[in-house]
C-alpha cells in the first residue's frame, strides 16, 4: 500500500499509485525530487500532482456550484457580454466558456472582472467575497454568438452550467451597459484594483475597439451647414450634448465685445437637438451678420471625435476651441481680440486662464499626479491567475491654481505647463492634423486633452497658457451627459490614460507634476 506521512498534513493512502508511471508521465516531478530534494514521487503528487491533473489516478466526485448568468447580450458587431454571479469561493480559478453545437468560445480570466454582490451575500453567504463577474470581449463572427449556447463554468472542485439565450442588441448599447457596470459595481478587493487588471488587458483594447466601432457610424455621414459663409482665418469649435443655449449665448456675448471669432462651429453631439441648434444658428448668424457652421453627428460620437470633424471641415487653419460653458470676460475681451488679429500661435499648443469670477481662477494650465491603491483584505484569492494584483498606480490631471485669487503680477509672459484643458485650447490646425488629431481610445470624454497634450509636446512643441486669453468658465454646466455609462467612461479613460503615459509619468515626474509650475 502507497501510504505518506507528509509533515504537518493529513495521512493519505493511495493504494494503487505507481511511482514508476507517475514520473514517466510528469518529467517536472523528477527534476524536481532530484534537484530540490521534493521527498518521493508519492509525496510529490499529493503536493501537487492532484492539484494540476497529472496522472489522473483519483476519480473526482465535483460538486456542482451555485451561480446564474443574469444577462447575456451579443452586438451588432458580435461583442459579447456576460453578467451573472458564482460561488466559487475555496475553489480553484474556474473556467469561463460558451458551448455551442460543435464549437466552443473561451472566456479568458482577463476578460472578466469580479465585483460584490449584496444580494448573493444575504441569499447564499456572507463576507467579503466578490461573487459578481462580468465577461466581456468579441467574437470573430459577427454571428456565431447569436444563439442559445451553453454556459460553463468549471474547476477541478466544482462546476455550474445554464442554458442562455442572448439579448441582441446595439454597439452602443452593449457599450453602455458594461460602462454602467463598470461605474456601479464595487469589489471587496478594491475596484480600483479589479478594473485595472480588466481594463488595462484584452477586455480594455476591445472596449476602445468598440467604442471606435460606433465612433465610425457616428460620424461616418455628418450634416453639414453653413451660414453666411466668407473667408476666415480662424474657427472656433464647440462640442453640443444636451443643450443648445450656448449658440445663443456665446456669439451674442463675444460679437458685443467686439471680438471677431471668424467661423464659429458648433458640433451637435445630439441629433435630437438638430433642427433647433440649426434655426438658432440661422438667427444668430442674421443678426449679427457672423459666420456660422453646424454639423450634425449621426450621434454622441464623444469630445476627441466630434472636435476632430469639426477642425477637418473648419475653414480658418487657426482653432481654437471653446466649452460650451466658456463666455466671454467682458473687461479681457481688448487683449483677447489682440490675440485673435496679431498672433498666428507658432508651433505652440496654447491653453488660457479661466475664471469663475473676475478675481478667482478657475486654474491655468494642468498636471499630472499619480494615486497608489493596495488590494483589501477580502476573502478573494491572493494568488495564482485568477487573483486580483496585489497594488496598482493610475494617473490623475489635475489643475494648477484651482480656485486661486488671480494676481496680475503673475500673469506677464506665457508659462509652459504639462497639459491644457479641451475647455479652451488654441492651435494651427496644420500642427493638429500632423499628430492625428484627438486620439479615439478615450470613451466619450475625459482624457483627451492631456493625452493631446503629450503628444503635442513630445512631436510639435511647447504646451503653454496665454496671459492673455482670458475666459469665463462655468464649470459643469456645458453638457447633460448625466448618464451613469458617461461616468463609467470616465473611470474607465483613466486607466486607458494611466497604460498610455505611466511609464512616461515614471521617467519624467518631475516634468509632468505639480513641481512643474515651479520651474516654469
Amino acid at each position: 500500500m502507497s501510504k505518506s506521512i507528509i509533515p504537518g498534513t493529513l495521512p493519505v493512502s493511495v493504494p494503487k499509485f505507481d511511482e514508476r508511471h507517475y514520473l514517466n508521465v510528469n518529467g517536472k516531478a523528477k527534476d524536481a525530487i532530484a534537484s530540490v530534494g521534493a521527498g518521493n514521487a508519492l509525496e510529490h503528487y499529493l503536493r501537487y500532482g492532484i492539484d494540476e491533473n497529472r496522472y489522473s489516478l483519483i476519480r473526482r466526485e465535483a460538486t456542482t456550484l451555485a451561480g446564474s448568468a443574469d444577462r447575456f447580450l451579443v452586438s451588432e458587431s458580435g461583442f459579447c457580454l456576460v453578467v451573472g454571479w458564482l460561488a466559487d469561493e475555496g475553489c480553484d480559478p474556474p473556467r469561463f466558456r460558451l458551448i455551442g453545437g460543435e464549437f466552443s468560445v473561451e472566456l479568458p480570466i482577463a476578460t472578466i472582472f469580479r465585483y460584490a454582490r449584496k444580494d448573493v451575500e444575504d441569499s447564499v453567504k456572507g463576507g467579503a467575497y466578490d461573487y459578481g463577474f462580468v465577461a466581456f470581449g468579441q467574437s470573430p463572427s459577427k454571428s456565431l454568438l447569436k444563439q442559445s449556447l451553453l454556459f460553463q463554468v468549471t474547476s477541478v472542485a466544482g462546476s455550474f452550467q445554464a442554458k442562455i439565450t442572448p439579448e441582441l442588441v446595439s454597439n452602443k448599447r452593449l457599450m453602455d451597459t458594461l460602462l454602467q457596470k463598470v461605474a456601479t459595481a464595487e469589489a471587496h478587493a478594491g475596484k480600483e484594483i479589479v478594473l485595472n487588471s480588466f481594463l488595462t488587458g484584452p477586455a480594455g483594447a476591445s472596449l476602445v475597439e468598440l467604442f471606435r466601432a460606433y465612433v465610425a457610424s457616428a460620424t461616418s455621414s455628418p450634416y453639414i451647414e453653413r451660414f453666411r459663409p466668407r473667408k476666415v482665418s480662424r474657427s472656433f469649435v464647440t462640442v453640443l450634448f444636451g443643450s443648445t443655449e450656448p449658440i445663443k449665448l456665446q456669439p451674442l456675448l463675444f460679437n458685443s465685445g467686439r471680438v471677431d471669432f471668424g467661423e464659429w462651429i458648433y458640433v451637435c453631439n445630439s441629433p435630437e437637438d438638430a433642427s433647433v441648434v440649426l434655426s438658432y444658428a440661422r438667427l444668430m448668424s442674421d443678426l449679427y451678420d457672423v459666420m456660422i457652421t453646424v454639423i450634425v453627428m449621426g450621434d454622441n460620437a464623444g469630445f476627441g471625435a466630434a472636435n476632430n470633424v469639426a477642425i477637418e471641415h473648419a475653414a480658418g487653419d487657426r482653432i481654437f476651441l471653446i466649452n460650451p460653458d466658456v463666455h466671454l470676460f467682458p473687461a479681457y475681451a481688448e487683449n483677447l481680440q489682440q490675440v485673435l488679429a496679431t498672433e498666428d500661435l507658432g508651433s505652440n499648443l496654447w491653453g488660457g486662464l479661466l475664471f469663475y469670477n473676475e478675481h478667482i481662477l478657475m486654474h491655468s494650465g494642468m498636471y499630472i499626479t499619480r494615486d497608489s491603491f493596495v488590494r483589501r483584505n477580502s476573502l478573494n484569492r491572493i494568488d495564482g491567475p485568477a487573483a486580483a494584483p496585489p497594488h496598482c498606480q493610475l494617473l490623475r490631471v489635475e489643475h494648477f491654481d484651482k480656485c486661486v485669487p488671480f494676481d496680475e503680477s503673475d500673469w506677464q509672459k506665457p508659462k509652459q505647463v504639462t497639459a491644457v484643458s479641451g475647455a479652451l485650447m488654441a492651435f494651427k490646425k496644420a500642427n493638429f492634423e500632423k499628430i492625428g488629431g484627438f486620439s479615439t481610445q478615450y470613451v466619450y470624454g475625459h482624457y483627451e486633452d492631456a493625452d493631446l497634450s503629450l503628444r503635442w509636446a513630445k512631436s510639435i512643441g511647447p504646451v503653454a497658457v496665454h496671459p492673455h486669453i482670458r475666459l469665463i468658465h462655468l464649470e459643469g454646466q456645458g453638457s447633460k451627459a448625466r448618464g451613469e455609462e458617461y461616468r463609467g467612461a470616465a473611470i474607465a479613460n483613466r486607466h486607458f490614460f494611466t497604460a498610455q503615459f505611466g511609464k512616461l509619468f515614471g521617467d519624467e515626474r518631475p516634468k509632468l507634476s505639480r513641481s512643474a509650475a515651479a520651474a516654469s
